[in-house]
């Protein structure tokens, strides 16, 4: 609130509560003895309720459960048991290559491998890169791990990039450019050279093989 006062004084703008009426159901109509404390009862307070009961319903009992798989990271091998990570693997016992009784000792060998390694991996995604053929049940029990939705921000962000991009004049954009548009609109922070893309259209048609000579 004394942040906004300060913005609102620079520009010469009066904070004020809007007009009461006795009968209102289309906004909110807080009885209250300055703007200060009308702005927090309308507004901060529903605010604080909405964002605690979304992170309850986002990060649930399943959600717990299944979070010590994050040990299996190799930078988060210290933060968990063996025991934790095998009960929440033991949820995903059906999707495992082999029996999850094994997992006990591809654990120990692959904490073994990252004892003494000074870069580790980060991510559940770099991790993925370095399973061998020992490791695939750890393998992909972070390939599940990687997948699990923590929020729909994604999905929201596609909805919106779509609306965006298919207008009344694109009505009749072909499925498939729609979809090239949409990733390269979404993924932004992906710096793609017009190189990339021309090898990419060389491998696809063999007429393509003619611009070889252009790129040099």
């Amino acid at each position: 609130m004394e942040t906004v006062s300060k913005l609102a004084s620079i520009v010469n703008i009066d904070i004020k509560m809007p007009r009461m009426c006795n009968r209102q159901t289309k906004r909110v109509n807080v009885s209250s003895n300055s703007s200060e404390e009308y702005f927090k009862v309308s507004i901060y307070i529903p605010f604080l309720d909405s964002l605690i009961s979304q992170l309850h319903s986002r990060f649930d009992e399943r959600l717990k459960q299944v979070l010590p798989l994050q040990g299996l990271i190799p930078c988060n091998l210290h933060l968990y048991n063996d025991d934790l990570i095998l009960s929440a693997a033991s949820i995903y016992e059906n999707d495992v290559p082999h029996a999850i009784s094994s997992l006990s000792a591809e654990l120990h060998m692959w904490k073994n491998q990252w004892k003494d390694t000074e870069n580790v991996s980060q991510t559940a995604i770099e991790a993925i890169q370095h399973c061998q053929d020992l490791f695939s049940n750890i393998k992909t029990l972070l390939q599940l791990f990687s997948t699990l939705p923590v929020t729909s921000s994604t999905p929201e962000r596609t909805f919106s990039t779509l609306k965006r991009i298919k207008t009344n004049l694109r009505s009749t954009i072909s499925q498939e450019k729609l979809n090239g548009l949409a990733l390269t609109n979404i993924n932004k922070e992906e710096n793609v050279t017009e190189e990339e893309i021309a090898q990419d259209f060389i491998k696809i048609s063999a007429r393509g093989i003619q611009l070889q000579d252009w790129l040099k």
